[in-house]
């Protein structure tokens, strides 16, 4: 199920970001990248104003894409025209609290989720992703040589 953000507004609707910072971006494709791998799906974030590093279209990975307006467009343009390129329409997921995108895409068949809503999902999802990763590097921890001597010198009979 692919998903479509309306970044700015999810920023904006964020209790712990501001669209002042000019770190919020970053911070929240973070976020969004835990949320994007732990679900295994598509996801593209769309940002108004000019593309940091001139790039209209920036892939995180595989499945994860920022993309800004072209010149003169706004992030809900673009979404309307990504919106209207997509062949699986019905199957995706446009996150917004625009009254206004979230009708236009509701006349297309998307499914629409509020910002505020899915910003605590990706707070689970980061956390969860964050626990997951921690487990993992207690389990894969390198043993040394030494400890190895030490240990079998402890459990060896002799």
């Amino acid at each position: 199920m692919p998903y479509i953000i309306d970044g700015n507004n999810l920023i904006g609707c964020a209790p712990d970001f501001s669209l002042g910072d000019p770190e919020a971006r970053g911070k929240m494709v973070s976020i969004i990248r835990k949320f994007q791998e732990s679900k295994n799906t598509k996801v593209t974030v769309v940002f108004d104003g000019e593309p940091q590093g001139g790039e209209r279209r920036q892939p995180i990975n595989a499945k994860l894409t920022v993309v800004y307006p072209r010149y003169g467009l706004s992030a809900d343009d673009e979404i309307k025209h990504i919106l209207e390129g997509y062949q699986h329409v019905k199957e995706t997921v446009l996150v917004t609290a625009d009254r206004e995108l979230k009708d236009f895409a509701r006349g297309l068949g998307v499914r629409t989720v509020n910002s505020i809503e899915f910003y605590f999902t990706l707070k689970k999802a980061f956390a969860s992703q964050g626990r997951k990763e921690e487990t993992l590097k207690r389990v894969n921890a390198r043993v040394s040589q030494n400890e190895v001597e030490q240990w079998l010198k402890i459990f060896s009979d002799k």
